[in-house]
């Protein structure tokens, strides 16, 4: 009767047909990423506010906040940030009148990670069957970690897609050299990410190229060449721009370019001894290992980056592929494993070489998501090997555990995280900085002064105030921070003075200090934070 029934279930399940369950996966893993992606989290992120404004800064007038027209890499808090994230979001806002919404924001991280599950369904179908690719595209859409950074616009956490992304075309490359141009051009690309992958992208390259040089599935010609000067060609001005930052060439403005000197340069905190290597790597193993960063926005406990059964596949993952790799370099045979080697090499360099938090070292998950797809693989066909109707009933036990799980993260997500992930992106403060224009308008005043938790790249970005006018009335608390700057004629004060409260400012406060205000002020709220306006001889 088993047999029967196992035998009914394998007719079903080859029945299906190909494209499906693959389907219905993304389907899955979209709608995670984009169900009340302009609403949860509520506000924004003072990066990701950052990364915002400056796009509506490019579109509007070429420049960033330091005044640099078409940066490689942007000035913001003084030592910048990546690029890419921000050339992908002005077109998006070009077609929405040039102006910025959490949803428009968040929309390229949201897009490329839902790339990105097809990327890691195709990659390892090709390297594994279809079973191993429906078992990665699964994992990845319900991991924790993926969904909670596809949801808000970091620039850093694009760079695991872009990176998948330059490995799928990679291993497409090894049977059609005309895919190593798009590989080329997707870890060029990658570069602009984030600056922590700039050491990790040499170094699995030159894993991935040795390697397919020994087996011949690699031959240097001219699409293998042009691959390597698409890559050069995007390295190069990153290249330049170390140059300029460690005092080797000056800053480069090319009218239509600019290579910019950073006001702070990161290149110090990659470690330079092994005892800050050491360091290093022991803070990311207890980061993955207590899956707690201690930010309350970064992971959702107890589900943690992978749910603690991931964890569990990734070890035994890990394990069965060291093992295949040594075997395989013993043997001077060729294995597909090798390349996610390669890729948890790279990952594995970089907790190295920087202080893990969490998206410090973002290129290293997807490599354990694939050890996780592949610790599944090897136990189920184990099993299988055991008794095949066993493998079945562990497959069907997992995929369970995973959904139960899953279900009950998103509970989490939407009810409590949301909660407190609102108060970290000042939920309610782009309502209160447009309450407070307006109050400004209607009342005669012009000086609206906000509480410094609401960090000034977001009232740069709700105020809508363009780089030219902020370059020309800023006035510098510590640089590059504005203690002060003017947008339509409002003066925006980035401090309170508790100690000078004037009836000729609108406020906005955060609620705890709401009492200091009850008196003088008409008080309204948004979330956490209000807005006070004056009361003047008892009329507003």
């Amino acid at each position: 009767m088993a047999r029967m029934n196992l035998t009914k279930i394998k007719s079903l399940w080859k029945a299906i047909p190909g494209w499906v369950l693959p389907f219905v996966l993304l389907v899955l893993g979209t709608g995670l990423r984009f169900v009340c992606l302009g609403g949860v989290p509520g506000g924004m992120h003072q990066d990701e506010s950052f990364v915002a404004w400056n796009a509506f800064a490019l579109l509007h007038e070429g420049m960033d906040s330091a005044g640099h027209v078409m940066p490689v890499y942007l000035a913001d808090w003084g030592d910048g940030h990546s690029a890419l994230y921000v050339w992908l979001l002005m077109p998006i806002l070009a077609l929405n009148g040039g102006h910025v919404t959490p949803f428009l924001s968040r929309l390229p991280q949201a897009v490329v990670a839902v790339f990105t599950l097809w990327a890691v369904y195709l990659m390892m179908k090709r390297m594994f069957g279809r079973n191993g690719g429906l078992c990665s595209l699964f994992l990845l859409a319900v991991c924790p970690w993926h969904i909670m950074m596809s949801r808000w616009g970091l620039d850093a956490n694009l760079a695991p897609g872009f990176l998948i992304f330059g490995l799928y075309f990679f291993i497409r490359g090894l049977e059609q050299e005309k895919y190593l141009l798009l590989s080329g051009l997707f870890y060029g690309l990658s570069l602009y990410c984030y600056a922590v992958v700039w050491p990790l992208v040499p170094v699995m390259l030159f894993l991935q190229i040795v390697y397919g040089l020994y087996h011949k599935k690699l031959k240097i010609d001219i699409k293998s060449l042009g691959a390597a000067l698409i890559l050069f060609g995007l390295a190069l001005p990153l290249i330049l721009f170390v140059f300029v930052n460690s005092d080797i060439i000056p800053q480069i403005e090319l009218g239509f370019l600019t290579i910019p000197k950073m006001g702070g340069y990161r290149g110090g905190e990659i470690a330079g001894s092994f005892r800050e290597m050491w360091s290093n790597f022991r803070r990311a193993l207890s980061l993955l290992w207590h899956q707690n960063t201690g930010s309350p926005y970064d992971i959702l406990l107890p589900w943690g980056l992978f749910y603690d059964i991931g964890r569990i596949f990734i070890v035994i993952g890990v394990l069965c592929l060291l093992w295949k790799v040594l075997v395989s370099l013993l043997q001077k045979k060729f294995v597909y494993e090798y390349y996610i080697f390669a890729a948890l090499v790279g990952g594995g360099l970089n907790c190295l070489l920087v202080p893990a938090v969490l998206h410090q070292i973002n290129s290293l998950y997807i490599p354990l998501v694939l050890c996780e797809a592949y610790g599944i693989w090897k136990v189920l066909a184990f099993l299988k090997g055991k008794k095949e109707w066993l493998a079945y009933v562990s497959g069907g036990v997992i995929l369970a555990v995973y959904v139960c799980c899953l279900i009950l993260f998103q509970r989490d997500y939407y009810t409590d995280y949301r909660e407190v992930v609102d108060a970290y992106f000042a939920a309610g403060l782009e309502e209160c900085v447009d309450d407070a224009m307006t109050a400004c308008r209607e009342k005669g005043l012009s000086a609206i002064t906000v509480e410094k938790g609401a960090q000034w790249p977001r009232l740069l970005l709700y105020t809508e105030t363009l780089p030219s006018a902020y370059l020309a009335s800023v006035e510098y608390d510590v640089p590059p921070a504005p203690a002060a700057f003017e947008t339509e004629g409002i003066r925006i004060n980035t401090r309170i003075n508790y100690d000078a409260i004037s009836q000729e400012s609108v406020y906005i406060i955060y609620f705890t200090d709401a009492e200091l205000f009850e008196q003088d002020f008409e008080l309204t709220s948004h979330g956490d934070w209000y807005v006070a306006v004056p009361i003047r001889d008892g009329h507003m």
